[in-house]
């Protein structure tokens, strides 16, 4: 089945080994008027890594609001021996606010690389 085409490409983003994206609709184009429309989905990214159990979303907000701004939570998440997360494991370990999408794309990377969230980001 052909992919549709889409007025923009992609963003770039460099997905280290034993991370997976489930949900990827983050654009190469910057929030405006004649652009919201590519920012109004609920997730832009969601990855996660069963390995470390560190995992991320982002979205923009507020939706339709070309003077909004990207978030992006992280969280961990304890899975079992069969790879399935254990209830009530996830924990929450802060969000990064940002206007640059191309900001918010290099945090994402620093947390997919070390697991860290960089302490002036937040």
């Amino acid at each position: 089945m052909k992919q549709p085409r889409f007025p923009y490409p992609l963003q770039p983003l460099r997905v280290p080994g034993g991370w997976h994206l489930t949900v990827n609709t983050l654009f190469e184009v910057d929030p405006g008027a004649d652009t919201m429309q590519w920012f109004s989905s609920a997730l832009l990214l969601w990855g996660h890594c069963r390995d470390s159990g560190y995992c991320f979303n982002s979205h923009f907000e507020p939706e339709d609001d070309p003077d909004g701004e990207f978030v992006v939570e992280f969280c961990k998440v304890v899975f079992d021996s069969q790879s399935k997360k254990k209830a009530n494991s996830e924990v929450f370990m802060g969000e990064f606010r940002t206007k640059s999408r191309l900001e918010l794309i290099k945090v994402i990377e620093s947390y997919m690389l070390d697991g860290e969230i960089s302490k002036a980001s937040l």
